[in-house]
């Protein structure tokens, strides 16, 4: 039996990231010499408490290159090997989001191929000894691969978008899974401060007096039918896209499904995915981390900066690199299986804050993808090519507009407010609403705003909403005119309700970022 083994990463097609460390380990016999050979490096290092690592010296980018391994006379050979740019493509589902489920998928497959283009999907495993179905996950795969269609949309599409423009070898590896809070994500010692407490205060809470044996029983019945082929396919309806009818249908075929109680076994526990995916793929190079994830923390919205500044925190010490993080804005929703998105105006303040505090985060705009009735845009396409246009500007330092408008200042003159945008490029300006777009349900709503709010614009004096009469695009300005604004103080907002299709945007076509104001 072998007894030398490689990390999951390093397999036959893999991409290593260029101009960085490389850093190759894996498990051995207890103090035994572990030699690495990639082409002319070499590095030897001996295995403690079962572990080695090697870290070779940067490599240009290249392709078809040969790694050996040799431990006590075994020798690992790992062949057709690229050097390149490497992204993790983290977060829930709305990253996870299968390739087969967009509605961009057939013009996706059949475009023509790239063979540049590499894939990992680390295994979905929740517990140690987690067994199901992984034969999708755990190898280096390119387009045309049986598990192609279940790669996110978004990390595929950022690829397919970035190698062209630099001409290397791409890898994504995707380490995502539905319906996840960013604590999964995290050791558990990096939530122990107030507020982040409460999740390991919450966690306590639900396991206390609970009989170990009869939480792992549950757990396992419960990921048994979530993993089995039925529930799967019934699953994919839902994914592709459900009528309010259609969901509180399913929703009434699931009530005699068992429960996956919160423990030890379920996937949203303090620390859990932390350990069972992430660990697995540490400390790979890598040049930055993709990210779609906050709508399984709208419980906690009012803590939601610090909880992802923290998860970003301990994900660049874990890899031992400042590693740039490109994130999504959580895209408008009104209802989608009982829930509504209710709480998301103020998650995506909260996200906002995290790009302006934390070094190295840039976020993206989706405020014109979202649907009313779904949490998942089904367009997530334009989502990888947004961070793709975000990577190459703040990460490869392209002179280009990468940015959604966001507000500068304002002011005001007589009847008028004058809104001042940064990132506006050659001019703002308004897209029309098209006769097949998707109606924007139940206006006016909580979901969706009171009737005075124009384009997404809400003036308020007081508590009172104001009629706005016209709205100007005039270059980096936008011009409300508010025949009823008086001299008192007044705020203006933009698209801070759950659910609104933004039209306004950059010359960059990005849609146009909510924002609050006083003045």
């Amino acid at each position: 039996m072998q007894q030398i083994k490689t990390g999951i990463l390093f397999q036959d097609g893999c991409v290593l990231q260029r101009d960085k460390e490389i850093p190759i380990w894996g498990e051995g016999p207890e103090g035994a010499e572990v030699t690495v050979v990639l082409e002319e490096s070499r590095a030897v290092s001996r295995v403690k408490d079962g572990k080695w690592k090697c870290v070779l010296p940067p490599k240009k980018a290249a392709r078809g290159l040969t790694m050996t391994v040799t431990c006590d006379g075994e020798t690992i050979k790992i062949q057709d090997i690229s050097v390149g740019e490497v992204w993790i493509a983290g977060g829930q589902s709305n990253m996870e989001y299968f390739l087969c489920y967009d509605a961009d998928w057939e013009t996706m497959k059949t475009a023509e191929s790239n063979p540049e283009i590499h894939m990992f999907n680390v295994p979905r495993l929740a517990y140690p000894g987690h067994e199901k179905d992984v034969s999708e996950c755990g190898y280096w795969f390119g387009e045309g691969d049986k598990a192609w269609p279940y790669f996110s949309t978004p990390g595929y599409s950022f690829a397919r978008s970035i190698q062209p423009i630099l001409k290397v070898p791409v890898g994504i590896i995707g380490c995502n899974w539905g319906g996840t809070s960013a604590s999964t994500w995290m050791k558990e010692e990096c939530l122990q401060e107030a507020p982040l407490d409460i999740y390991l205060e919450e966690y306590k809470a639900a396991i206390e007096g609970k009989d170990p044996e009869a939480l792992k029983k549950a757990s396992v019945e419960a990921f048994a039918l979530e993993d089995s082929k039925e529930h799967r396919e019934e699953w994919a309806k839902v994914m592709y896209g459900f009528s309010l009818k259609e969901q509180k249908e399913w929703q009434e075929n699931q009530e005699e499904a068992p429960e996956n109680p919160m423990g030890p076994y379920n996937v949203g526990r303090p620390g859990g995915l932390y350990h069972q995916m992430l660990e697995t793929i540490i400390p790979c190079g890598a040049r930055g981390v993709l990210w779609y994830q906050g709508e399984s923390d709208e419980g906690h919205a009012d803590i939601y900066d610090r909880l992802f500044e923290t998860m970003i925190g301990c994900w660049r010490e874990s890899f031992c690199q400042e590693l740039p993080f490109l994130f999504v804005q959580l895209a408008p929703y009104g209802t989608w299986l009982g829930g509504t998105g209710e709480k998301y105006p103020e998650l995506r303040r909260r996200q906002e804050m995290v790009s302006r505090r934390v070094p190295g985060a840039y976020m993206t705009s989706v405020m014109d993808l979202g649907m009313y009735e779904d949490i998942h845009p089904k367009h997530k396409k334009e989502v990888g090519e947004r961070l793709a246009l975000l990577a190459r500007g703040k990460v490869y330092k392209e002179e280009l507009l990468c940015e959604p408008p966001a507000l500068l200042g304002a002011e005001r003159k007589g009847k008028k407010i004058i809104l001042h945008f940064a990132h506006a490029g050659v001019g703002l300006w308004r897209k029309e609403k098209s006769p097949e777009a998707e109606p924007e349900a139940e206006l006016p709503s909580p979901l969706t705003g009171p009737r005075e709010m124009k384009d997404g614009f809400l003036v308020l004096q007081g508590e009172k909403p104001l009629e706005i009469g016209e709205v100007h695009l005039w270059g980096n300005e936008v011009i409300l005119h508010v025949p009823s604004l008086s001299e008192e103080k007044c705020a203006v907002s933009f698209a801070q309700v759950p659910y609104i299709r933004v039209r306004i945007y950059n010359s960059a076509d990005l849609p146009m970022k909510p924002f609050y104001c006083e003045l």
